[in-house]
């Protein structure tokens, strides 16, 4: 009995049918797969966006009122970061704070409690404020001169947070820039901060970065900290971490408030990866009663 097999013609028709067969099967299975990972990468920008986000606005709501500037053409934004405060005794019974420079005062009773002071570094060297390795007493900033804590006018290094009620601050009142030895202004509110350390994000769209920094040297111009290369060569440098990758465009603005209307810090973030983009744009209000 003869047998029949595939003709080589038949062989090539069934080979180009499969094949055909095949991109209309691959159409169907390949575009769901793209649209999934263009999602997942859509997703994953916006998750990353908004992480940056959350971060910033933590920190700014630990802000010391007017502590805020942006500099670097709007590729940076840097702040001095509270961990706690409270309102200083104005009047007697207590351990008033005087605002005298012929009193030469260097401590005062709290009113009510004060938290956080497990965060607060002390010390007695006048100069620790100003290099960033202790905390600072800030009274009324306004950033204006003659009280902006960032040249100085009134930022103290703080010596000691007493125990007990009512808990007394210690400061050192020797390094006024202005060279009294009191705080320049009273605070209206009889508030006070008590700072821990700088705070900077600078944006590089060049190496496509956002990174955080903290724990410096306070200079009085941004300038002279507007840069990786700046931060991390003080005589106390910067740490730092990196916030985001893949930064394409980055800008930061700052609206000074009013006695009536707060500050508001806005940020516009665009994040590219393998073509896909995403951009955001969130504003903070700050507040600016100091």
């Amino acid at each position: 009995m003869r047998q029949r097999g595939f003709t080589l013609v038949e062989l090539v028709i069934v080979m180009i049918l499969s094949g055909i067969l095949s991109l209309v099967v691959m159409q169907f299975i390949t575009r769901p797969i793209d649209i999934y990972v263009d999602q997942s990468r859509r997703a994953r920008l916006v998750e990353q966006s908004l992480s940056v986000m959350q971060r910033l606005a933590r920190d700014v709501r630990l802000a010391v009122p007017n502590s805020i500037r942006v500099g670097c053409g709007g590729r940076c934004v840097e702040l001095m970061r509270a961990v706690t405060g409270g309102r200083y005794r104005a009047l007697p019974p207590g351990d008033v704070l005087s605002f005298l420079p012929v009193d030469a005062d260097s401590a005062f009773d709290v009113i009510g409690t004060l938290s956080g002071t497990s965060e607060v570094v002390a010390s007695a060297d006048p100069l620790a404020c100003e290099n960033g390795t202790a905390s600072c007493v800030v009274i009324y900033n306004t950033g204006f001169a003659g009280s902006d804590l960032w040249r100085g006018d009134n930022a103290a290094a703080l010596v000691q947070v007493g125990a007990g009620m009512p808990t007394s601050v210690r400061f050192d009142n020797s390094r006024f820039a202005g060279g009294q030895a009191a705080f320049p202004a009273q605070s209206p509110g009889q508030r006070f901060y008590i700072t821990d350390t700088p705070v900077a994000f600078l944006c590089d769209t060049t190496a496509g970065s956002l990174r955080r920094y903290w724990g410096y040297t306070r200079r009085s111009q941004q300038s002279d900290v507007d840069s990786h290369a700046e931060l991390t060569t003080l005589a106390n440098p910067a740490e730092h971490a990196l916030v985001a990758n893949g930064v394409s465009a980055c800008g930061f603005d700052y609206a000074p408030g009013t006695p009536t209307r707060n500050a508001v810090l806005s940020l516009r973030l665009t994040l590219t990866e393998r073509g896909e983009t995403v951009t955001l744009f969130e504003q903070f209000n700050v507040s600016n009663l100091p």
